[in-house]
């Protein structure tokens, strides 16, 4: 049965929606690497088999199986069978929501693989735990716990592991601005699923690829790698992917202020994401609905649809995507004029942000937050959010750069690309100055009327 969400009215049924300026990113959760690690008695192997069958469908059944598997693992005190049923059980509880369990699971099983010495079993759980600190948005450790788990892996000539776990670091680089990384990461990813021919990470690899390079403002190189993406993605049937592809699609034409075919493809990923039940992917395109309706000044259809964003994002503990809907109902707020409302929300939005480290969503937030102070005059305020916006502006990125022999070897088209960029930075640095002097004029109006009424 679809759930009835009250900012879309008949639009759902029309399959008629749109908008965007936040992009998904398909993070890879767990490659199954059922069989082989250590050996597991075929019994054991047996009931998992059996539960794995019901995992999308019947958590609770699967769970009920390997529960049963555990306790058998147990008493005959099999240790490869006891990390074997630990990983699975790990998963059904990730799914269901249940980190913390889901961590205890993971870590137990990676202490037995440890103590086997299977590196196999190591590198899965490794992964795993990595899933576990990204999702908490412990972001420094999941990068610890992927590079090991990728380490491992290529060691042992596990392509389609590793290039998982390289997805899961990339994101996280993505996530945190480090644009530079991300794209070496995911050119490394396509290099080697193209090599091996492995559909499934050049689909997860192309939708986070284009993600960096909508950031990095270059569209059309976005739109290709998706479409790649798109079509794998039908060919193969996997509809998670297919509705990233269609949102990230409809979010590059709407970046681009083509909101025909925006609207097209949000439609059909809004439609495919209720089909699918996928909550966090549902919040995410009730988001960029909501950018769409401020566009064409809905502001209350708008508001609607940041609300039930915030709520969903908050079941699922997504912190990141929490943050990002604050901010859009902050800046909703400002286009109706409640600049103190709306403060409230960057408030909260920031110091998510703060907490785990994205620079870049820090930034949009404290630019809202000197827009609406200095729109209730409080200018101690502004300047004081002026020198937190200019904190977030740091040169680390153009070290990276500078150390990364691939990147910084000019080419034609990089010459241009830097041209463009330099032309970009220089308007963007004089609106500053602009705002600036305004912030100072606005301020120094002020501090005449003062002095005029303290002399009459």
């Amino acid at each position: 049965m679809k759930k009835n969400y009250s900012c879309l009215n008949k639009f759902v049924q029309r399959r008629i929606v749109g908008g965007l300026r936040t992009v998904a990113f398909l993070f890879v959760l767990f490659v199954s690497g059922a069989g082989a690690s250590a050996q597991v008695l075929p019994g054991i192997e047996a009931m998992i088999k059996e539960a794995e069958v019901y995992r999308n469908s019947e958590p609770q059944k699967a769970y009920t199986l390997a529960s049963k598997a555990l306790a058998e693992a147990i008493r005959q005190k099999h240790e490869p069978s006891m990390a074997r049923v630990y990983r699975f059980i790990g998963v059904l509880n990730f799914m269901m929501g249940n980190l913390e369990i889901s961590q205890l699971q993971f870590d137990s099983a990676y202490l037995l693989y440890k103590k086997l010495g299977d590196e196999k079993g190591i590198a899965a759980s490794l992964n795993n735990i990595g899933v576990i600190h990204q999702e908490k948005s412990n972001y420094s450790k999941a990068i610890e716990c992927f590079d090991q788990s990728v380490k491992l892996k290529l060691k042992l000539g596990d392509t389609v592991g590793a290039t998982s776990g390289m997805i899961n670091t990339g994101t996280i680089y993505s996530y945190t601005g480090d644009n530079i990384n991300a794209i070496k990461t995911f050119d490394e990813v396509v290099r080697i699923a193209s090599m091996n021919k492995d559909t499934s990470r050049l689909i997860d690899a192309n939708i986070n690829l284009s993600t960096v390079w909508i950031n990095e403002r270059k569209p059309q190189k976005a739109l290709v790698l998706l479409h790649k993406a798109r079509e794998l993605a039908v060919i193969t049937g996997d509809e998670y992917s297919l509705a990233y592809c269609y949102n990230n699609i409809g979010g590059v034409y709407q970046n681009t202020f083509q909101n025909d075919k925006a609207i097209t493809y949000f439609s059909m990923a809004l439609a495919l994401r209720d089909d699918l039940g996928d909550i966090a992917g549902l919040a995410t395109t009730l988001d960029n609905l909501g950018k769409i309706y401020i566009r064409l000044n809905r502001f209350d259809q708008a508001l609607d649809c940041f609300f039930q964003a915030l709520q969903y994002n908050q079941q699922t503990g997504d912190k990141r995507s929490t943050a990002i809907a604050l901010n859009s109902i902050g800046e909703l707020l400002i286009k109706k004029k409640d600049f103190q409302a709306a403060l409230g929300y960057f408030y909260k939005g920031i110091s998510i942000a703060n907490e785990l480290g994205l620079r870049q969503d820090s930034r949009i937030m404290y630019a809202n937050m000197i827009m609406s102070y200095a729109a209730i005059h409080q200018f101690d305020s502004v300047q004081v959010y002026f020198a937190h916006y200019n904190s977030t502006s740091d040169s680390t990125w153009y070290l990276k750069a500078n150390e990364s022999s691939d990147y910084t070897q000019l080419t034609p088209e990089k010459e241009e690309e830097s041209k463009s960029g330099y032309w970009f930075y220089l308007i963007y640095g004089l609106l500053l100055l602009f705002v600036a002097v305004m912030v100072w004029a606005m301020a120094k109006r002020r501090f005449t009327q003062k002095a005029e009424v303290n002399e009459s």
